[in-house]
């Protein structure tokens, strides 16, 4: 098993000084010396004496500065000390603290006192006055220790922290056992909860989700908070034909966790999560294992996020994925690109009225790529504004040809996303037009979609090139509506044609009154204003009865129609027979493993 800090332990060092007090004798400031040298003699581990004056106040008697007093110069201290009250010889202003008092508090008190008192002990209240005290080397000890605690552990979560976490993952990969596992898990729209809630909020929310995620984490393993929202767990799983469901059922464990409601939150403090897990073998590198878990994780974000994605074999596969985003250049140039197309159909007509356009590599020693198999090493490497001109012009050229062999059965328009990096690029506008020209395809036949990644900042940039495009008739989409960064503010600031509401309200509408009413808002505002409404990730038919009640005119989702190549997508559109819950055949190369509601 991984041994290491995975949460708050019941050992580890307090906080506060409280737990460390112990019992303290208590004497009277009338006491004569030599009563209290009998006590001492008598108790031999009695290490002080607190005083109480008449007035109320406290004095401290220490055991070995007592004892020199009592010895004295040539030995006569008792002869000349004996009948003396005791509070003449206590050091009337010890150092006092509460319970409470945070240990670093007291230990710096303790340094600032002068030189004879510095090793004294601390005298603590308790509930009711009740005395105790605490040795100064035993404020050092613990002091140490809860440093060094600190070190390794995040102070608001109470797991591991990010340094603990990837010493003991270098330290497991390099150990003999069964496979390694990282599952990444990344709270979703955690701004929303901090601007709507407020940050204390969020830090409960933080704090909670530590604690489910460590209450279902198995002995041994390591869960740690890297930063932020998000988390990591360190453990094993084992191998196997069936690997790739024992790794979504380890990251479905986790998303569960996380939507387990916490009745110390405020309801609108959401539980959803992306999950993503990379599984390797002994030996596999420790950075290459914690990446395809985080990329993995991302995947599941675009997927809508409450969602798992893995990574299985890494190590294995890493010279396929090494200098994958480098060579997207040479893969258009030797035609390996393929789109795949994901119908969205119209919720009461079950027409396909839209087809979205997603990229995939047909790599000739590694198969079948993903984005998140290359898009990651294509943005490093400065190539996605050419991979957007490709997909662009290829998707028009594919509408273009539905047109000739189906006619009014075509799709009325394909979707194209757009990367923030090509809306900051100049002449967005005109190369887009220029596409359409050389495909012969009408502008309103296009929409492009605009990244959830950018904020409104970028998009703002980058307005006056999509106003062009609309008044040259290319509609405009707004992908991720209600979550992420796309707002309602964004409707007044863009041309904007239409919107998809994010799929994380769709999934949770039937049973959360909150996603209910935001699929409704959305509905009747794109009424209002005249804008395409699309509801995205479709997974059963109570979904889509639902969008029709709302009057939500469009959906997408895996329950309708699968990314599938565009020879495959034809022969639906052949039939142009209503949608219910058949799924469109996508062929072997682009099938996902399922379990429960996530994919591979």
């Amino acid at each position: 098993m991984i041994d290491g800090v995975s949460q708050v332990a019941p050992g580890e060092p307090p906080e506060i000084v409280g737990p460390l007090a112990r019992p303290v004798a208590v004497v009277d400031a009338g006491m004569r010396c030599t009563e209290l040298d009998l006590l001492f003699r008598g108790d031999p581990g009695l290490p002080c004496v607190a005083v109480v004056y008449l007035d109320g106040g406290l004095g401290l008697i220490s055991r070995d500065r007592f004892g020199q007093l009592m010895s004295g110069p040539f030995g006569y201290g008792r002869a000349l000390w004996e009948k003396t009250p005791v509070g003449r010889t206590a050091d009337p202003a010890p150092t006092i603290v509460d319970q409470g008092a945070l240990i670093v508090d007291v230990c710096e008190l303790v340094g600032r006192r002068d030189r004879v008192r510095r090793y004294d002990d601390v005298l603590v209240r308790r509930e009711e006055g009740r005395l105790a005290r605490v040795s100064a080397a035993r404020l050092y000890e613990a002091l140490a220790d809860l440093m060094a605690q600190q070190a390794v552990r995040d102070p608001l979560s109470g797991l591991a922290n990010r340094t603990r976490f990837l010493n003991r993952l270098t330290v497991a990969c390099r150990e003999e056992g069964p496979s390694i596992a990282v599952v990444f898990v990344d709270l979703d729209r955690m701004k929303q909860v901090n601007d709507s809630l407020g940050h204390n909020v969020g830090d409960r929310l933080i704090a909670s989700a530590a604690g489910r995620l460590a209450a279902v984490a198995g002995e041994g393993d390591v869960v740690a908070r890297l930063g932020g929202d998000e988390f990591a767990v360190l453990t094993r799983v084992a191998g196997g034909s069936r690997s790739d469901l024992s790794a979504v059922a380890l990251g479905e464990r986790f998303r569960q966790a996380i939507a387990t409601p916490d009745p110390e939150l405020p309801a609108e403090a959401h539980r959803v999560a992306s999950v993503g897990v990379a599984v390797g073998a002994p030996g596999v590198d420790a950075d290459t294992l914690l990446r395809e878990a985080d990329l993995a994780m991302y995947r599941a974000k675009e997927a809508g996020g409450g969602a798992v994605r893995v990574a299985l074999d890494v190590g294995a596969g890493a010279e396929r994925r090494a200098g994958a985003g480098d060579g997207v250049r040479d893969a258009i140039e030797r035609g390996e690109l393929r789109l795949f197309y994901q119908p969205i159909f119209g919720v009461n007509d079950g027409r396909v009225w839209f087809v979205e356009a997603l990229v995939r590599w047909q790599h000739p020693r590694h198969g079948l790529l993903t984005p998140g198999q290359f898009l990651a090493d294509a943005r490093r490497a400065q190539h996605l504004p050419e991979l957007d001109r490709w997909v662009l012009e290829r998707a028009c050229a594919d509408l273009a040809a539905w047109d000739a062999a189906l006619d009014e059965r075509a799709p009325r328009c394909v979707n194209v996303n757009l990367t923030v990096e090509t809306l900051r690029g100049a002449g967005l506008a005109q190369w887009v037009l220029a596409a359409l020209r050389r495909t012969g395809l009408a502008p309103d036949r296009l929409r492009v979609e605009l990244p959830e990644s950018a904020d409104l900042a970028q998009l703002q940039a980058a307005v006056e090139q999509l106003r062009e495009l609309r008044e040259n008739g290319v509609g405009i989409v707004l992908d991720d509506m209600g979550a992420g960064s796309a707002t309602l503010r964004h409707l007044s600031v863009l041309p904007v044609t239409g919107v998809k509401i994010d799929r994380s309200f769709v999934a949770g509408m039937l049973d959360n009154r909150n996603d209910d009413a935001v699929v409704k808002l959305l509905g009747d505002l794109g009424r209002s204003v005249g804008v395409d409404v699309t509801a995205e990730g479709i997974e059963a038919d109570d979904q889509l009865e639902r969008l029709r009640q709302l009057r939500v005119p469009y959906a997408q989702g895996y329950h309708l129609g699968m990314p599938a190549p565009a020879d495959h997508l034809t022969a639906l559109l052949r039939t142009g027979r209503p949608r219910g819950v058949a799924r469109v055949p996508m062929g072997r190369l682009d099938r996902p493993v399922e379990v429960g509601r996530h994919r591979l």
